[in-house]
């Protein structure tokens, strides 16, 4: 290991990088031992730099940058740090709820490999980000579940509702419906405008994937997010009464890819599974972590208090650069 005062702890969740040395620049020493960083991120998929004093947007940007050939900067379902074009702020979620498991834009098109997060101000109880491998998902599903999952995928319905989700400008970075029609064709996307004006997307996804460097399957995903099983009784409660029965009108909904239902009772299976695998760590003011994406899903726990994580994400993967082998089917 290359740079002195920094010491691994792979013998804990995530492996720990800690820096006991005061001044070291982090992103120097993040590109110098970048293939030790990889080669910890293919076997957990989560690495944590601990100490090394990252404490504002520009540092953290700079450590991420040095991890990956390119940061993104055009991620429509996060807002932007304040002046900072590849820094994004955490999901605006509130503090008392869970954000569910989730791999970062699995539904979508394209994807990040890479993403990095980093604690600004850790939150004064609970707020510890819950991570899965999903390679030990896969491994627990039952051979009928695999069996549907891999065959059909996953069909995603998204309605961008004002004051529900983001809306389609912000998603789309744009204000042209044209484009935006030009953009989800060239993608494989499924749109249409509602006589409301909301903007309505489908998409058919792989519910699994090979990873590209491991060739392992890897249930990956953003099921949870969009189901409505996953929804709080209370927030349910509301969509019934605002669209009824009709689940296709919720702002997010999910089904197999041919279109056929994922019952509650899979989803309650899963989430049970997900449950059970779950490793989490607490974080500390300074705190980096690299995920690789398409290993391991991420969640948030409720927390109390301020709480100020930021992200960045990178090396953007495409479904189509996939197809040729990385895909599960």
């Amino acid at each position: 290991m290359s740079g002195s005062g920094v010491h691994l702890n792979d013998e804990i969740f995530p492996p720990t990088f800690r820096c006991e040395a005061p001044g070291l620049d982090a992103a120097e020493w993040a590109a110098r031992n970048r293939p030790s960083i990889e080669e910890l991120l293919r076997e957990h998929g989560v690495v944590l730099m601990r100490g090394f004093g990252v404490g504002g947007v520009e540092a953290f940007e700079a450590v991420a940058a040095s991890l990956v050939s390119r940061l993104y900067g055009d991620y429509g379902d996060l807002p932007h740090e304040k002046d900072a074009d590849r820094v994004y702020k955490s999901t605006p979620y509130p503090a008392r709820q869970s954000i569910l498991f989730h791999h970062e834009s699995s539904h979508m098109p394209q994807w990040p490999r890479r993403q990095f997060f980093c604690c600004l101000q850790p939150s004064a109880k609970g707020g510890a980000t819950p991570i899965v491998d999903g390679r030990r998902v896969w491994a627990g599903l039952p051979e009928d579940l695999r069996a549907r999952f891999e065959e059909h995928g996953i069909r995603y319905v998204r309605n961008f509702i004002p004051g529900l989700d983001v809306g389609w400008e912000q998603m789309f970075g744009t204000s042209d419906r044209a484009e935006v029609e030009e953009r989800c064709r060239a993608q494989g996307v499924e749109c249409e405008w509602r006589p409301d004006g909301v903007l309505r997307t489908v998409q058919t996804a792989p519910a699994v994937v090979r990873h590209p460097d491991t060739g392992e399957k890897v249930f990956f995903n953003q099921l949870f997010l969009h189901h409505t099983a996953c929804l709080e009784p209370s927030v349910l409660e509301v969509m019934r009464s605002l669209f009824g029965d009709d689940e296709s009108a919720y702002p997010r909904s999910a089904s197999f890819g041919d279109g056929s239902p994922i019952g509650d009772d899979t989803v309650a299976r899963l989430w049970s599974l997900y449950d059970a695998l779950a490793q989490r760590f607490t974080w500390e003011r300074g705190d980096v972590v690299v995920i690789d994406n398409m290993l391991v899903s991420h969640g948030r726990d409720p927390f109390e208090g301020e709480r100020k994580i930021i992200v960045a994400m990178g090396d953007m993967v495409t479904r189509a650069a996939l197809t040729g082998g990385a895909m599960a089917r």
